[in-house]
This record gives C-alpha cells, structure tokens and sequence, in this order.
C-alpha cells in the first residue's frame, strides 16, 4: 500500500464542495458543445447551462437536509441500542462477578468454556472472531460487519467472567456499537462516507456508556481506526452518541466505580523527574502487554493447529498458574485492583500478574476486551512507582491508569480527556504528560492490530507510514518509503 492511497481516507467522509456539486452542470454544458450535437444546440449553450444550473442549485440542499436527517437518525438510534446494551452487560457482569467469588470451583471449568468458546466462533462466528479489528476495518475498507458478532460477545464476555478469564468489558460494548452502527447504516439509503461516520459514533457510543466518560468516548471514536489522525469529520456525530449513550445507561441504572486524586501536590523538579519515569514505565508495560496478548495468540495458533484443542490447552494454562501461584484474585475485572491503587496499598507485583493472566486469557481467545485489566496495571504500577518515589499514589495512580490504557491503544487524545472525565481537569497537566510520553515511548505496537498508521509516532519510524500494525512485522522497512 502507498500512503497516498491512505490519505484518501483523508476526504473519504468530506461532503461535496460547491465545485463538485457544480460537476453535473458543467458536464451538461460540456456535452452541448460536443461535435455530435445538433447544430442549433451548439450554436447557443447559454440556456441549456441556465437550466441546468437551475436544476442542480435546488436539488443540492434537499439533498444534504436528507442525508443528515438519515445519518443522524442512524446515530440516535446507534446511541440509544448501545446504551441499553452496555447497561445490561454490567448489570450481567456484576452479577456474575458476584457468583463467582462465591463459588471459586467454577475456575476449573474454564477450560471447557474456552472449547465451547473456539467452536461456537469457529461454527457460528465466521469473521466475529477478529473483534474490534473487524469494526476497525469497516471504517477503513467497508468490511462487513454480521450482526451475529455483537450477540456473540455478549454471551461470550458474560461466560468469560462467570468462568475466571481474566478479561475486560469495553471491547464487547465497543463492538456491540460498531454492529449496531454498522447495520442501521446499510439499512438506510446512506453513501459510504455517511456509514463510516455512523460506525466512528458507534464506537463513541459503546465506550462513553460502558465507563461513563462520553468526552473520552467520544474522542475514541475519532481515534480508535488510525494511528496520528483524528476523524474531525465525525466530532459531532461521536460527541452526540457518545452522551446520549451514556445518558441511557445512565437512566436505566447503571453505577460507575469512582476514584479522586484528592489535593494535588507541590510541584517540584522531583515530581517532575517521578512523573517522566512514571510515563516512561506506562509506556513499556502499555507495549509489553499489546506484544505479549498477541505473542500468546500466534504462539497457541503455530504451535496448535487444532482449534479445539488449542483452546482446551490454552486455558487449561490459565487456570493452572492461576492455582500455582494463588492468583484467583487476578479472575474478571479485578477492580479491587483500582481501590487498593488509590488508597496506597498496591504491590508492584500486581501489575505484572495482572499483565501477566489478562494476556494469556485474551490469547486463550476469551471475550471482554483489555481495556479494565489496563486500567487495573496502570493504577496499580503507577501506586508502586510513587511509593517507591515518595509521590502521591493517588496522583500516579490517576496517570498510569489512563495512560498504560492510552498508549496501548494508541490513543493519547482519548488518555487525556479520560482523564478530565474521571479525575477533574486539575490535574490536567500531568495527563498531557504521561499520554504523551507514554504514547512515544510504546512505539508502533498496540492491542489493535488494524490500526492504519497515518502519521508515524517518530522519525525512526517513518517507513510504517500507511501501514497496518499487524504488517509491520511482516514488513519492517517497505521499498519505496
């Protein structure tokens, strides 16, 4: 691929100048004075111009009133679903969150979930399986998205946590959207450019009401697709869906976990060599985790080539590290995880553990997402760091679960506004800080593999350009970039 070609996706969802919405009438135009035409239509062009000027000029605004009466129809609609989804999803994840504590044998039949799991997708799923990479790609090439993926997930993220898989929530709420989004749109006259918005709102909306940050969701859904571009095209659609979901959720009940940073501490050159070691370690952990989840898959695929079995074995593996070393406290979202940062009680062991459980799960090809187990290593390693730097753990706690989230899905916009979504904005400074560096220091590695790379992250890596992250290890230095 060229870059030029990508940066076609650049105008993909540009609605028509005034110079292209002029295009019919000055090929009619054009065609009168052609040699073919009667000479009386050659001799005077001035009124069939004028006409069809006249019929051009009032068609255009009817047809752009039309068009965006659909795509926002599209994007309440995608909203409204989604948040009803998300709502319902923690509330069957609280629940079974609950049962499984209490009953700590159902650990050991996570093996047989992760058959049932390989075999429903291998039989019933065919293309479910790619995720939030197919949703992904449905921005970037209109690959089809089956509806069937969204119930799928849902079923499947449910077993996953009733079972002991340590795995997230976001990732079905964010492709539950990204189905919706994706169906409505082709059910509607809508142009490709319109149903790739629709799809950006989708996102938004998924990830504003599974967390309860719509001014994060809404800029996910402008950044999730592209590595250094945001999809400004789509800013009102995302923000609209992104609250309006979130309002939902909301509406029918839904309880969001809670942290504060508290009072911020005096700045001083100490804490500002604390917070770039701290980013820097963000950054890492964010690679290390995106690289060891898709080690694991490629690892069980190459070394198993049986689905069933390789699923039989790979969670078997979970279950029994999680018995050698008592890591049972490490099953589903862990959120215990987050308090224990926040209050300065977090063990630097638990991020690695954590990374450690929530990789082989999700390359055991178990349902739920990354981004909660993100949010869990980077409190958690940010508490540590300011223990051991005599620093706030509140404050690094606050960073490094934005930011350890933030550079493994390559999204530092997002990083920040998350942070003003569940901190406060005071601490603003220090979000833009540890995005950022987290964001450089991970490189051209993340938990989405169909990210398209638009702008490389640095100069060294500039011939990634227009690549997809899954090719560049099949591709280090392309010819001709």
């Amino acid at each position: 691929m060229e870059p030029n070609e990508h940066d076609l996706h650049q105008s993909q969802t540009t609605p028509p100048t005034s110079t292209e919405a002029a295009t019919p009438a000055a090929s009619a135009v054009d065609h009168s004075n052609s040699p073919r035409q009667p000479a009386e239509l050659q001799s005077d062009p001035a009124p069939l111009k004028s006409a069809a000027v006249q019929q051009a000029v009032p068609a255009r605004p009817a047809a752009t009133l039309k068009s965006l009466l659909l795509m926002y129809t599209a994007v309440l609609l995608t909203a409204v679903l989604t948040g009803i989804f998300s709502h319902y999803l923690l509330a069957g994840l609280h629940w079974v969150g609950a049962y499984r504590d209490s009953h700590g044998w159902l650990l050991y039949l996570l093996p047989l979930l992760g058959v049932v799991t390989a075999f429903s997708y291998q039989r019933f799923g065919k293309g479910s399986e790619k995720g939030n990479n197919l949703i992904i790609e449905s921005i970037q090439t209109e690959a089809r998205v089956p509806v069937r993926m969204g119930l799928m997930t849902f079923v499947f993220t449910i077993l996953s946590h009733l079972f002991g898989a340590s795995v997230g929530r976001e990732g079905s709420a964010v492709q539950i959207g990204g189905v919706v989004a994706n169906k409505l749109a082709r059910l509607l006259p809508l142009s490709k450019d319109v149903r790739k918005i629709v799809v950006h709102a989708g996102i938004s909306a998924g990830f504003a009401s599974i967390f309860g940050t719509p001014l994060a969701g809404a800029f996910f859904g402008m950044e999730m697709a592209y590595i250094g571009r945001l999809e400004r095209k789509a800013l009102i659609p995302c923000f609209t869906a992104a609250y309006l979901s979130n309002f939902v959720a909301l509406a029918l009940g839904t309880v969001h976990e809670g942290h504060a940073i508290g009072q911020l501490p005096q700045v001083s050159g100490q804490l500002l060599l604390a917070v770039v070691i701290a980013a820097v370690a963000f950054g890492l952990f964010g690679r290390a985790f995106a690289a060891l989840t898709h080690f694991f898959k490629a690892f069980y695929k190459k070394t198993i080539t049986r689905p069933l079995v390789r699923a039989l074995v790979s969670a078997a593996i979970v279950v029994l590290l999680m018995l050698a070393i008592g890591g049972q406290r490490y099953e589903g979202l862990s959120l215990w995880m987050m308090d224990e940062a926040f209050k300065g009680g977090a063990s630097l062991l638990d991020p690695v553990l954590k990374l450690l459980f929530t990789s082989l799960s999700l390359g055991a090809g178990f349902q739920g997402g990354e981004v909660t187990p993100l949010f869990d290593i980077g409190s958690t390693l940010g508490s540590g760091i300011a223990q051991l730097l005599g620093q706030s753990p509140a404050l690094f706690a606050a960073m490094g679960l934005i930011a350890v989230f933030g550079c493994a899905a390559n999204a530092p916009l997002t990083t920040i506004m998350l942070g003003i979504d569940l901190f406060g904005a005071a601490a603003l400074p220090y979000y833009v800080a540890a995005a950022f560096i987290s964001y450089y220091v991970s490189g051209h590695e993340g938990i989405y593999t169909s990210q398209l790379i638009v702008h490389p992250k640095t100069v060294r890596l500039q011939h990634h350009a227009g690549l997809r992250l899954s090719e560049i290890s099949h591709q280090k230095k392309p010819e001709g970039r």
